[in-house]
C-alpha cells in the first residue's frame, strides 16, 4: 500500500507531542503524518491508525490524563 495523497486534506495541526492522541489525533505509518479522522483506517492508504504513544514517558501522561486525573 502506498501514500497517494488524501490524506493531506485530513492533515492535523500541530500541537504538543504528549497530547496529540488525548485530543482525538491519529498517526499513520505509511504517510508518515497525523491526522483527524473518525475510522481506524487511514483514508489514503487503508493502513489500520496508531492511536497511542509509543514514547513511554508520552504514553505514560496520555494514560492519566485519559483516566482524568
Amino acid at each position: 500500500m502506498v501514500c497517494r495523497g488524501v490524506c493531506q486534506k485530513f492533515k492535523a495541526k500541530w500541537g504538543a507531542p504528549q497530547f496529540r492522541y488525548a485530543n482525538g489525533q491519529k498517526r499513520c505509518n505509511e504517510c508518515e503524518l497525523f491526522v483527524t479522522w473518525t475510522g481506524i483506517r487511514c483514508p489514503c492508504c487503508s493502513r489500520i491508525l496508531r492511536v497511542r504513544p509509543r514514547i513511554s514517558r508520552y504514553r505514560q501522561k496520555y494514560i492519566t490524563k485519559s483516566e482524568g486525573f
